[in-house]
């Protein structure tokens, strides 16, 4: 018998990205009251994971390990789409890393070594695997045969939306919304991409390292904004114009209703 996630790709991507924001009030709450001790980055730590675990184990159930192009190779050919993102990457470097300053637990800093296994394994990590499995993972192949333009576009939006969980986290309106608009034509361009790659762990492994230099960038200027916002541009030209190609394409048949 066909799962939800199959018979109502749509309702089913709406409901798990609210669940995912719900789920993020629920938490913070929920350790306020017992760890008040506990940081807002230490929240978002343990919440990190969580999603990584819930994603997993919605990946486990569907049993969509190849389905979502974790156990299937890279389309070699695809991989000149990078370049955009791969300078993504780069472009803190030019800006200067330095490890910023990480308390988990009121009145404690942690050292630099700590503090940098904190980023790179507990932060990025955990976002690029919770993150690309799920919309560029499971969505993406849950709504695929409703067409590749609602399976890039919804999820995207998604993507973008769910990021309001860093304002429910403590971050400034004014600082994450900007963000989160600009995330939905990184997104659309990441699940354009997606598509061509055939395989999820080039874009796994993209995520962490744009995730890594981003949380590691010295010196944020105006000049690496408008970078960051060119390249993002590049990259939405890009995704539509995949998409564009792909209008004719045919879909995988549809899962019947219950």
């Amino acid at each position: 018998m066909a799962s939800l996630v199959e018979r109502r790709p749509v309702a089913f991507t709406l409901g798990f990205g609210a669940a995912m924001i719900a789920l993020t009030v629920v938490v913070r709450l929920a350790l306020e009251a017992l760890v008040p001790s506990l940081t807002l980055h230490g929240i978002g730590l343990v919440l990190n994971w969580l999603f990584v675990a819930i994603v997993v184990g919605l990946v486990a159930w569907l049993g969509w390990w190849e389905k979502i192009r974790l156990t299937t190779p890279v389309n070699r050919r695809a991989l000149v789409y990078l370049l955009p993102f791969g300078v993504m990457v780069l472009v803190p470097l030019a800006f200067g890393l330095a490890i910023p300053e990480v308390s988990l637990v009121e009145g404690t800093t942690l050292p630099s070594w700590a503090a940098l296994v904190v980023i790179v394994v507990g932060v990025a990590l955990g976002a690029a695997l919770s993150e690309e499995l799920l919309y560029r993972g499971v969505f993406l192949r849950a709504l695929e045969p409703r067409g590749r333009v609602l399976a890039v576009v919804l999820p995207a939006v998604v993507f973008g939306l769910s990021h309001v969980s860093q304002i429910i986290l403590g971050n400034s309106m004014a600082e994450w919304l900007p963000q989160m608009i600009l995330i939905i034509p990184l997104g659309i361009g990441l699940g354009a991409v997606a598509f061509r790659l055939k395989s999820l762990w080039p874009l796994v492994l993209w995520h962490f390292a744009v995730d890594v230099t981003g949380l590691l960038a010295a010196n944020p200027s105006p000049l690496m904004e408008l970078a960051a916002i060119g390249l993002i541009g590049v990259v939405f030209v890009m995704g539509v114009g995949l998409l564009w190609q792909d209008r004719r394409l045919p879909t995988p048949p549809r899962v019947a209703q219950a």
